[in-house]
């Protein structure tokens, strides 16, 4: 009989620690998860910010900071037909794009 008692109350004991053990693992799981879900955050505030830096009119105001301006007298005409003129696309796919070759596009 003290047998039997014995081993219920050992594996009691033993199942609460391993109760213990896995609430322990789940809070640092948690913790983790949010971790990770901050610095997803973070990653896409730099993100956004740098595209914000990225764009043609930041890029202009920080070149003219540097004393960099436009040099209007080297600017090509966008009249059809001229010799220098030509669309942005003549020639060119779209990023991460191959031309299907037979297809034109």
């Amino acid at each position: 009989m003290l047998l039997v008692v014995g081993l219920l109350c050992g594996g009691l004991v033993s199942l609460l620690l391993l109760n213990t053990v896995l609430a322990r693992d789940s809070f640092e799981l948690s913790k983790l998860r949010a971790d990770i879900n901050l610095s997803h955050q973070q990653k896409e505030e730099l993100e956004h910010t740098n595209m914000l830096l990225e764009m043609p009119a930041a890029v202009a105001d920080k070149g003219s900071l540097q004393g960099l301006d436009p040099d209007w007298n080297k600017l090509l005409p966008l009249i059809p037909g001229h010799p220098t003129s030509r669309t942005a696309s003549d020639g060119q796919t779209l990023a991460g794009q191959e031309p299907v070759p037979g297809t034109g596009r």
